[in-house]
């Protein structure tokens, strides 16, 4: 396929994986058991999901309220549901087939919540958390290809490789930057950390 369209949400972290993280944490649930908890929700309670902190402050009232855990996470899946399409989605007409991808899809209280407000089918593919991880190699290597360049990839085994890192104070101005170098086996690979790009701009 071709992507003919694409929005980001820019405005909130409502909405994001690391909210939820942040809110299973706050609960003492594990994440992985956020969506089947989700799922037990019977009657899913009406959650502020616009702003992630009206969303945490809203779930600790309905907390206080009583109101059982299972349709408290129900509820903020559904709202950050809401948000997503009120914000990132809106004004575009969301046809079949619906994909979902990213870490978020692994949840299946989102995954419900996606169906009940669509009214249709959710596919969450098998590598749906690296989808883009994998789009992106697959640009990589057609561009390769197409430059007739050689690949700068080091290979799968790249986390086993020992890396030095040293820094140094730059004393060509005022600012006094830490520059930071990372070198492999005596390869300079990066250097970071100064304001201009005096030392960065070094590295090919």
């Amino acid at each position: 396929g071709v992507v003919v369209d694409f929005a980001m949400n820019t405005v909130c972290a409502a909405g994001t994986g690391s909210f939820l993280d942040q809110q299973a944490a706050r609960l003492g649930i594990p994440i992985e058991s956020f969506g089947e908890l989700a799922l037990k929700g019977n009657v899913p309670v009406r959650i502020a999901g616009r702003c992630a902190v009206f969303a945490e402050s809203d779930m600790i009232h309905k907390q206080q309220m009583g109101h059982r855990i299972e349709d408290i996470i129900a509820g903020l899946c559904e709202a950050l549901v809401r948000n997503y399409l009120n914000n990132v989605g809106k004004g575009k007409e969301l046809l079949p087939p619906v994909v979902f991808q990213g870490g978020v899809a692994a949840n299946a209280g989102m995954r419900e919540a996606f169906r009940k407000a669509l009214g249709m089918p959710i596919i969450v593919p098998d590598h749906y958390n690296v989808m883009g991880a994998i789009g992106a190699a697959i640009l990589a290597s057609e561009e390769i290809k197409r430059k007739g360049s050689k690949t700068r990839f080091k290979g799968f085994d790249i986390a086993d490789s020992v890396y030095d890192v040293n820094t140094f104070e730059c004393k060509g101005c005022p600012n006094l930057c830490e520059i930071v170098n990372l070198t492999s086996e005596g390869e300079l690979l990066a250097r970071w950390g100064d304001r201009c790009g005096r030392w960065s701009s070094l590295i090919s």
